[in-house]
């Protein structure tokens, strides 16, 4: 399937068929595509929590406002960044990396001394702003991937995350959520997913350096 066909396929879906679930085959792949994503330092500041149980979306729901698609979606893949960063998530990746490229440690060394000074120029407010902007990019790495898979999706910034963070005691894990991506199948009711995108004409949104 042709990119650009799946992106134009792709709706903010308002109205999800609640009869309707993604599989776990498929659920899976999502899952993998957002741990491919490119995160700055390979570090992965947050993690991806994936809610498929009713009453428990139904209780996330009643923290977003109402929106119906937080309950009705198959389920509701929620991006929680790491609330305590520190000089640690370097050495947990480099940790990883030379288990998977199997090489000694000290072969990271300098990239390591790199990238604790780059997070000790940061206060914490700037660290959350890092780690959030990390998660974006898998958020839209997932929107990609779904719409090439014809699963829908709706982006959403519209939810309470202290409340969320309570309700999934996500405090004890030193995780704030900062959006939340419900995915499942449009409903026939769903008058809005055949709108026409409304864009800038490519003259209003490039700006070419010849």
């Amino acid at each position: 399937m042709n990119i650009i066909e799946s992106l134009e396929w792709r709706a903010a879906i308002k109205q999800f068929d609640p009869t309707k679930k993604v599989s776990q085959e498929n659920v899976e792949e999502l899952i993998k595509a957002a741990n491919l994503t490119a995160t700055s330092g390979g570090f992965q500041p947050f993690k991806l929590i994936v809610v498929s149980e009713g009453e428990l979306k139904s209780k996330l729901a009643n923290h977003a406002y109402g929106q119906p698609q937080v309950k009705d979606a198959s389920h509701v893949l929620i991006f929680a960044v790491q609330t305590n960063i520190d000089e640690n998530i370097v050495h947990e990746y480099i940790d990883r990396a030379a288990d998977v490229r199997k090489v000694d440690k000290s072969a990271f060394e300098g990239y390591a001394n790199s990238m604790k000074g780059y997070l000790s120029s940061m206060d914490s407010d700037t660290r959350y702003a890092w780690s959030k902007n990390q998660s974006y990019i898998a958020l839209g790495t997932l929107l990609t991937v779904a719409a090439e898979m014809r699963i829908d999706t709706c982006p959403m910034e519209g939810f309470e995350p202290l409340k969320f963070q309570e309700l999934l005691d996500l405090e004890s894990k030193n995780l704030m959520p900062v959006s939340i991506l419900p995915i499942g199948y449009r409903s026939e009711n769903d008058v809005h997913s055949k709108d026409a995108k409304v864009r800038k004409t490519r003259e209003n949104f490039v700006i070419e350096l010849n």
